[in-house]
């Protein structure tokens, strides 16, 4: 049963996958790709009034003051109107075609760090009337540094928002991944409690991986140079990346055995407290978020380690499989998450969270397997439990009722008995009530229900007794 439920959800995953792919994958004709090119050629760089040829993508050394300018003089009027769109901005990215500036990055209302920016395109509108002009692309870094300049993309808005869809679509599946396995956790979990099996892990995974999606949306590329409103955006992207965490740290306290789940309470009260910590120095002191941002990496790595290490003892001491599969869902989150943050502190590379992406796709499928068959294991026990009690109700030989069922049936008798005992008024409706009490006084009314009540009492003992009497003769 477990094989099967496990190879089901991984059909389901590769079938969404395939899906989305296609969806997002429209290959188009030959013209209309001859409309989005890689402008590589033709560029060169002046040294010492030497002109030095380029072909992009490839590194270029800035000079002695940190500066690196290219020009390229073959536009051409048939793009006039196009888009020139260059990957990376994170070394101060100028433009310009002639004297006239047609691009400078300038932070919004959010800064953003180089791991940020190395992930945007920087989308520039071609002007009209090109004539002999040469364009010009210009960046500031270290004295004598290295720097990889990608080569720039003309077309189409169209054709490079398509191939912007396509360049970041292993986020994209990510997310959607995200997004539909939280909503089958919430299916799950809603289908449970109707079962009379109430998981609230079901709920930990959804919530989770609802502020995971939020985290990948916000903090994308994509978002941050088609957003209208980036800066919040990216504000939203700081706190689910601050808070997710939390749902999986209950997810942790509700398999770990009472006696230690104080210590999953202690990392959500720290996390908390960063994010409220941050959310006051960021607006009382204006301190950015990116400068705080190793308080929330060294927070996550030590959480996840020490769940690890809780886990660990947690199985030695138990031997659950349960447990035994959640040790190995966090230690697949803290590989990826580790790699990740090496990408990210050591080597400023931007695409650094597709790994993390990927680590807590894993992480959430194998605890997922994990929640689906414990569940069908214990649905498939109550339902067996059920059909051993009806069966325990009835003789086998006449499928009639039996001795322990009438037992029951007297038991249910004598509960309703004491009920009716307490009853001294029952909210009846009397015809005419309202009568009696405009002709004979409220108080006749009162005496009226009252009786009324008492002989609705006397009657249902006596049709308790009686059927009491019925069940007996026919039982002998």
């Amino acid at each position: 049963m477990e094989k099967k439920i496990e190879a089901f959800c991984i059909m389901l995953i590769v079938t969404l996958l395939l899906i989305f792919v296609r969806i997002l994958y429209q290959p188009g004709t030959e013209s209309e790709r001859g409309e989005l090119y890689t402008f590589s050629n033709g560029w060169y760089q002046l040294k010492d009034g030497k002109k030095t040829e380029l072909k992009l993508p490839c590194f270029v050394t800035a000079d002695k003051d940190g500066q690196i300018i290219l020009y390229n003089d073959m536009l051409s009027e048939a793009d006039k109107g196009k888009i020139l769109s260059i990957q990376g901005i994170q070394d101060q990215l100028e433009v310009c075609i002639g004297d006239r500036l047609l691009y400078q990055y300038k932070d919004n209302r959010f800064e953003k760090n180089r791991q940020m920016k190395g992930k945007i395109w920087a989308d520039i509108s071609l002007p009209e009337k090109i004539g002999q002009e040469v364009l010009s692309i210009s960046y500031e870094t270290k004295k004598n540094a290295r720097l990889y300049v990608y080569a720039p993309m003309i077309g189409e808005f169209c054709f490079l928002f398509r191939q912007h869809l396509l360049e970041s679509i292993f986020s994209i599946l990510m997310i959607l991944g995200m997004t539909g396995l939280g909503i089958v956790s919430v299916i799950v979990f809603l289908y449970t409690r109707h079962r009379q099996i109430v998981e609230k892990r079901f709920l930990n995974v959804a919530l989770f991986l609802i502020l995971c999606s939020l985290w990948c949306i916000f903090d994308s590329g994509i978002y941050q140079m088609y957003g209208s409103q980036n800066a919040a955006g990216t504000l939203i992207s700081f706190y689910a990346f601050m808070t997710m965490p939390v749902p999986m740290l209950l997810f942790v306290q509700n398999t770990v055995s009472e006696s230690v789940r104080w210590i999953p309470q202690v990392w959500i009260f720290l996390l908390y407290a960063n994010a409220v910590l941050q959310g006051f120095l960021y607006f009382l002191f204006r301190i950015p978020f990116i400068d705080m941002l190793f308080i929330t990496h060294l927070l996550l790595f030590t959480g996840v380690v020490s769940m690890i290490l809780l886990l660990w003892k947690e199985y030695r001491k138990t031997q659950e499989k349960e447990v035994n599969l959640c040790l190995k869902a966090f230690g697949v989150l803290g590989i990826s998450g580790v790699i990740a943050l090496v990408l990210y502190w050591v080597l400023s590379i931007y695409w650094y969270e597709s790994i993390f992406q990927f680590g807590i796709l894993l992480y959430i499928a194998v605890l997922f397997c994990g929640l689906l068959c414990k569940v069908s294991n214990n649905i498939q026990f109550c339902l067996e439990q059920e059909v051993y009690r009806r069966m325990s109700l009835e003789d086998r030989m006449t499928d009639m009722k039996n001795r322990k069922s009438f037992e029951m049936y007297l038991e249910e008798i004598q509960e309703g008995a004491i009920l009716l005992e307490n009853v001294l008024l029952l909210f009846v409706k009397i015809a005419e009530l309202k009568k009696i009490n405009d002709m004979s006084g409220r108080q006749m009314g009162d005496e009226t229900v009252i009786r009324t009540a008492r002989s609705i009492q006397s009657a249902e003992r006596s049709v308790l007794e009686q059927q009491a009497d019925d069940m007996l003769c026919s039982n002998k």
